[in-house]
C-alpha cells in the first residue's frame, strides 16, 4: 500500500513516540542501578505495515512500512541462569546451616581447632583425664599422706564428670536453639509463600489490563531466590486462558521428586509445618516390577503397610493442601483435590533439611529405621551423634571404673575367700574359671546365679560403684553424660576407692599399703576400650577402640573433620553461586556503559524523527504553496 500524503507524518510521529519511550526506560534503568533485585528493562517494538493493496495501485509504485509500534515492556532475564543459581543457592543454604550448627558444637567441645587444618589441641576434658590419672598414680607413691591423695582423686573425678555434664547441658542448649531455628525457618518459608501468593494475584490482575508488572516480578524473583536457600525447588510458568483468546502466565513452584510436590500454583499455596511424622519407605513404588506396596518402615527397618506400625520420624516437614486466600482447596487437572503431604527423611534439600539433619542424624548410632530410610545415614553426623558419643564415653568410663572398684575378697592366687573364716570359698582355675562345690563356672556372675546365697552369704563383697546417675545414690543404671556423678558412697567417704581386694595372709582384711587395685585402675586408663553404638550387644562392631582420652580425642577429631569438609563444600558452592549470580547480573543488571550508549542512540533517533517531521512539513509546504505559481 502506498503511503498517503500525510501518512509519513504518522511514521515520524510513531518514531518520536518509540524514541521517547525508550529514553524513559533508559532513565528508569539508570535510576534503579542500585535497587536490589531490579532487572534491566527494554521497550519491545515491531515494524508497522498496514496490510492490503489499493485496487488501482501502480505495479511500479512499491510499498513501504508505516513506522514502528511499541508492543510492550520486557526484562533482560535468562531462565537457565535462574535455574542454575537457585540450585546452587540450595546447596549454599544447606552447607551454611550445617556449618553454623557444627561451629556451635565446636565452641563447646573446645579441643576442636579453629585453623585451616582443623587440628585439635589439648583442652579442658582431655586435661582433666590426665589430671585424674596423675592423682591416681600418686597413690602408688609416697609424695604425701594417703588421705590427702584420696580426697584429691575424688575432687579430680568430680571435676571430670562435672565437665561432662556441662558439655551435655550446653549441647542440649545447641539442640534447643536448632529446634527454634527450624521453627523460624518454617515460619520464614510460609511468609515467603504468602508474599508470593499476593504478588501472583496482583501480577495476574495487571496482566489482564495489559500491564506486565515488571517491578512486581522483580519482587517475586527475589522471594523465589530466598526460598531456594531453604529448599530445592523447580520453578515453571504455565499459560492459563482468561477468555477472549487471552492467556496469562501462572507461576508453579514444586519440590522436585517422584512425584514432585507443589508449594505454589498461581493463587494457591501450601503452608509448611514441623512435628513428629512417620518413617516412609524410600523404595515404595506400586508401579514397579515387582511392585513395592508397603509405604512405611517400622522401628526395625521393615516395610509395613499400616501407618500405626511405622516408626516415628522426628522433625518431619509436612506441606498442607494448596488453598487460595479464601481457603478454597486447589482442584487438580485430574479433578482431585490438593492434599497434605509429609516429606520423607531424605526428600528435601536445602537449609531446612540441613537443620533437620543437625537434629536427627546420629551417624554410627542411627536406628534401624533411619538406616533403612537413608543408606548414607551412618556417615551423617548431627547433634545426636555427638550426644551419643559423649554418652558412650561417660558410660564406658563409669562401667570400667565401677567394675574395677567392685570385687570379692581374694587370696594371692585369686581364689575367693569366705569373708568370715578366711577359707577358700571358690577356687580360681588356671583358665580363669571358678569352681565351687564341685561345679565349674565361667564367670563370677555365673557362679552367683548357680550357687545363690551359698556364695553371696559367705563371700565378702568389697568396694562398689564410684560413679552413678545421681550424686544422691549409687545407682549406675542409665548413666549419660548429662547425669554422671560421683556416687553417694564415694562423695561421703574418699577411702571408698578400693586400693586392693587381696587379703593379708591369714586375715580377712586387705593391707593399707597394698595398691594392686590402683595399679589395675591405672592400667584401665591406659588400656584400649571398645566403644559400640549398642553396648547391650557385645557382638556389635566397635566404632572406636582406644583410651578414655583417646575416645574424646576421636570425638573432637570427627567434629574437626566435619567442620573442615563442610567449610570446603560451602566455599565451593559459594564460589559457584557467586559466579552464577555475576553471570545473571551481566544479563539482567544495569550497566551504565550500555545505558549511556542506548541514551545517545535513542536521543539521535528522537532527533532524527523530529527532523523528519520538519522535512515533511517543508516538502508539503513547497508542494502546496510553491507549485503552479510560475507566470502569475
Amino acid at each position: 500500500m502506498l503511503s498517503t500524503t500525510f501518512g509519513a507524518f504518522t511514521t515520524a510521529r510513531l518514531g518520536i513516540y518509540a524514541a521517547q519511550k525508550a529514553l524513559e526506560v533508559t532513565g528508569h534503568n539508570i535510576s534503579n542501578i542500585n535497587t536490589t533485585g531490579y532487572t534491566r528493562q527494554r521497550v519491545d517494538q515491531v515494524s508497522l505495515r498496514v496490510d492490503g493493496v489499493d485496487r488501482y495501485a501502480s505495479a511500479f509504485g512499491g510499498a513501504s512500512g508505516s513506522g514502528v509500534l511499541i508492543t510492550g515492556m520486557s526484562q533482560f532475564r535468562d531462565p537457565y541462569l535462574d535455574i542454575r543459581f537457585r540450585n546452587e543457592n540450595s546447596s549454599v543454604g544447606a552447607m551454611d546451616t550445617k556449618l553454623g550448627g557444627l561451629e556451635d558444637l565446636s565452641a563447646i567441645l573446645d579441643e576442636v581447632g579453629t585453623g585451616d587444618t582443623g587440628e585439635e589441641g589439648e583442652g579442658i576434658l582431655a586435661a582433666q583425664f590426665l589430671d585424674l590419672r596423675e592423682m591416681l598414680a600418686k597413690l602408688t607413691g609416697d609424695q604425701t599422706t594417703e588421705e590427702e591423695i584420696l580426697s584429691l582423686v575424688r575432687t579430680s573425678a568430680d571435676s571430670l564428670v562435672g565437665i561432662m555434664r556441662s558439655y551435655a547441658e550446653r549441647i542440649a542448649g545447641v539442640k534447643a536453639d536448632q529446634e527454634d531455628g527450624l521453627t523460624d525457618d518454617v515460619k520464614a518459608v510460609n511468609d515467603i509463600l504468602k508474599s508470593i501468593q499476593s504478588l501472583n494475584e496482583n501480577i495476574q490482575k495487571s496482566e489482564l489490563y495489559g500491564d506486565n508488572s515488571l517491578e512486581l516480578r522483580d519482587q517475586r524473583n527475589l522471594l523465589i531466590d530466598e526460598l531456594s536457600g531453604y529448599m530445592k525447588i523447580d520453578v515453571t510458568y504455565e499459560p492459563v486462558s482468561v477468555g477472549a483468546g487471552k492467556t496469562v502466565d501462572k507461576l508453579v513452584i514444586k519440590v522436585p521428586g517422584d512425584p514432585s510436590t507443589k508449594l505454589v500454583d498461581g493463587a494457591y499455596i501450601g503452608q509448611l509445618s514441623v512435628g513428629d511424622g512417620v518413617q516412609k519407605n524410600p523404595d515404595y513404588d506400586p508401579n514397579a516390577t515387582p511392585p513395592v506396596l508397603e509405604p512405611y518402615l517400622d522401628a526395625d527397618g521393615n516395610a509395613v503397610t499400616d501407618p500405626a506400625d511405622a516408626a516415628k520420624l522426628p522433625y518431619a516437614i509436612t506441606v498442607s493442601e494448596l488453598k487460595d486466600r479464601n481457603d478454597n482447596v486447589l482442584k487438580e487437572k485430574d479433578g482431585s483435590l490438593s492434599a497434605a503431604y509429609q516429606f520423607g527423611d531424605t526428600e528435601l534439600y536445602g537449609g531446612i533439611q540441613a537443620r533437620r539433619e543437625l537434629l536427627t542424624e546420629a551417624g554410627e548410632f542411627s536406628s534401624a529405621d533411619m538406616t533403612a530410610a537413608d543408606s548414607a545415614s551412618a556417615t551423617k553426623r548431627g547433634i545426636p551423634y555427638y550426644e551419643n558419643a559423649l554418652n558412650s564415653l561417660a558410660q564406658k568410663f563409669a562401667s570400667v571404673m565401677n567394675a574395677a572398684n567392685t570385687g570379692y575378697l581374694r587370696d594371692s592366687d585369686g581364689n575367693i575367700l569366705d569373708g568370715t573364716s578366711g577359707d577358700v570359698l571358690a577356687t580360681k582355675e588356671a583358665d580363669g574359671t571358678y569352681t565351687m562345690n564341685g561345679t565349674n563356672y565361667a564367670t563370677v556372675e555365673d557362679m552367683i546365679t548357680g550357687q545363690g546365697t551359698a556364695f553371696t552369704d559367705k563371700a565378702k563383697l568389697m568396694g562398689g560403684n564410684l560413679f552413678s546417675k545421681s550424686g544422691t545414690s549409687d545407682d549406675a543404671t542409665g548413666i549419660t553424660a548429662a547425669n554422671i556423678s560421683i556416687s553417694s558412697s564415694w562423695s561421703t567417704d574418699p577411702s571408698f576407692l578400693q586400693n586392693s581386694f587381696e587379703a593379708l595372709k591369714g586375715k580377712t582384711t586387705v593391707g593399707s599399703s597394698d595398691n594392686q587395685n590402683i595399679v589395675h585402675i591405672l592400667a584401665e586408663f591406659d588400656g584400649k576400650q571398645e566403644y559400640r553404638p549398642d553396648e547391650t550387644d557385645p557382638t556389635g562392631k566397635p566404632f572406636f577402640r582406644g583410651t578414655f582420652e583417646g575416645m574424646f580425642t576421636n570425638i573432637e577429631r570427627t567434629l574437626a573433620d566435619d567442620v573442615k569438609s563442610t567449610t570446603t563444600l560451602l566455599n565451593n558452592y559459594t564460589v559457584s553461586a557467586t559466579g552464577l549470580e555475576t553471570s545473571r547480573d551481566s544479563v539482567s543488571g544495569v550497566d551504565l556503559n550500555d545505558e549511556a550508549m542506548n541514551m545517545m542512540q535513542y536521543q539521535k533517533s528522537y532527533a532524527a524523527a523530529c527532523r523528519m517531521m520538519t522535512t515533511l512539513d517543508e516538502v508539503l509546504d513547497k508542494l502546496i504553496n510553491g507549485t503552479g505559481v510560475v507566470g502569475r
